[in-house]
């Protein structure tokens, strides 16, 4: 069968053309729904909005490869079918995008497309599957912010291994944060780690302790806090998804 070309009679005023997208030519439900959601990068942009992401650098923050040019198309896309509404945010004056209820539906979908990932195809994390970056961000967003202590907590960490990198975060209450960049903030404690390491510890393929234990990841700071620290971490969403191999 032929594939049918999506027109667009509102693109322009003086006329129509033709959107870059392909449909099935069915009515099954699934081809529909994967018209929409199976464009490429269009899941990691729902995760991230799922996730609280709601403004543009935001998002680019978790999709560090994605150009702004696709992610622009993408959110127009995510718009256009329903799933995204965009304002102004007349504070900062910048756009902020939030989710419909059509697209806040799909959490389960992409919870459980994650959690087939981790079971079934993410069991051998390599070198060339890390991304420090996109990591941070998500270690940001997955603190227990009920555990920290009542004052802020900067923490620097020194990559080493397959990236030698350097960044902080922020423990504090209600929103803890990352910097890519030395925040000029007094540091309360240090962190050595192996870049595979970290990144197998926050999939749950390995224990913040035993790597302590080992060496993979060394802590230099007051005794309470490099004791409480490795609970301040929810780690992944995925983390308690086992490994089917």
């Amino acid at each position: 069968m032929c594939p049918v070309l999506f027109w667009d009679w509102t693109a322009k005023t003086n006329g129509h053309r033709v959107v870059a997208m392909r449909d099935y030519g069915q009515f099954c439900p699934i081809a529909k729904a994967a018209e929409v959601f199976a464009q490429r990068w269009t899941p990691l942009i729902l995760r991230e909005l799922l996730m609280g992401s709601d403004r543009f650098n935001e998002l680019e923050r978790g999709l560090p490869r994605i150009s702004r040019s696709m992610l622009q198309r993408r959110l127009r896309s995510l718009e256009d079918s329903g799933l995204l509404r965009r304002s102004i945010d007349r504070t900062a004056g910048v756009p902020r995008y939030r989710l419909t209820e059509a697209g806040s539906e799909l959490f389960d979908v992409v919870k459980g497309l994650g959690d087939w990932g981790h079971r079934w195809v993410n069991h051998d994390v390599g070198p060339r599957d890390l991304n420090p970056d996109l990591l941070f961000w998500d270690m940001h967003r997955r603190i227990n912010v009920e555990l920290l202590p009542d004052r802020r907590v900067v923490a620097r960490f020194e990559l080493r291994g397959s990236h030698e990198q350097r960044y902080w975060l922020v423990f504090e209450r209600p929103h803890p944060s990352v910097c890519y960049q030395d925040p000029e903030l007094e540091v309360d404690i240090r962190i050595e780690a192996d870049t595979l390491t970290l990144h197998q510890i926050w999939l749950g393929r390995d224990d913040f302790v035993a790597a302590i234990r080992r060496g993979s990841v060394t802590m230099d700071g007051p005794r309470e806090l490099v004791r409480d620290l490795p609970g301040w971490f929810a780690l992944s969403l995925f983390a308690s998804i086992p490994s089917a191999v």
